[in-house]
């Protein structure tokens, strides 16, 4: 493959993966090869190349006699064990980022005040749209990638990623109203973590991360496969 034909393809699959991150198709939603190659204004080759890659990726699946279809949401098991693998490179970022520690507490400061901002807006919405759902889970999410920003690690940034995108699956389970987003206790718990940051109180913090995502894990009805986790 021609790096030109290879920077197309990782184009096109960028976009569809924003497409799909952003809830512009919903589970079971068939994505056409064709219809998709019109839109972007390419040739299908790269487009049927792309949805490849994120078949492999979970975020789509391959039915024989539709095509390509949006996955759908996660099942209870695996988000267990989705939680089982934040646990692990969650904490690990932490103990790394914690080595910046002025610099993590500035961040975490700020994506916690976006946070709260977004849900306090959801809560005065009587009928929330999916932009401003999509916006609470990337406030949300910018908490937890201030970790990842200052480990300094490429490898736990890479982990980071492929985790963000199944978590995506998961909170498609939360999209459907102001009553199934967890924002009450999630802001909490995140207030919690970010205290103990503020304290200096490396092993604080870190206990009080392990049990945001415990907490994350009960409320999305995702079952503990690990003992103790």
């Amino acid at each position: 493959m021609s790096s030109k034909r290879q920077a197309l393809r990782a184009d096109v699959q960028e976009e569809i993966q924003n497409r799909l991150m952003q809830g512009d198709w919903r589970p079971g939603a068939r994505l056409s090869i064709d219809g998709l190659a019109r839109d972007l204004d390419v040739s299908p080759t790269p487009v049927r190349e792309a949805l490849a890659a994120l078949e492999r990726s979970e975020l789509i699946t391959y039915q024989p006699l539709k095509g390509f279809v949006v996955a759908p949401p996660l099942t209870a098991e695996q988000i267990g064990e989705l939680i089982d693998a934040r646990l692990v490179v969650e904490l690990a970022a932490f103990t790394r980022a914690f080595g910046t520690w002025q610099a993590l507490l500035d961040d975490l400061r700020e994506a916690y005040a976006e946070h709260a901002r977004i849900a306090e807006q959801i809560a005065g919405e009587p009928k929330p749209d999916y932009a401003l759902f999509h916006a609470y889970f990337e406030a949300d999410n910018a908490f937890h990638e201030a970790f990842f920003r200052h480990a300094g690690n490429h490898y736990l940034a890479s982990m980071r990623d492929v985790l963000n995108a199944h978590g995506h699956r998961m909170r498609q389970t939360w999209s459907e109203g102001p009553e199934r987003i967890d924002a009450a206790d999630a802001l909490a718990e995140h207030a919690q973590i970010l205290a103990r940051v503020e304290e200096h109180n490396h092993d604080g913090a870190q206990a009080a991360l392990r049990r945001h995502l415990e907490g994350v894990r009960e409320r999305s009805g995702g079952a503990a496969s690990l003992p103790g986790a």
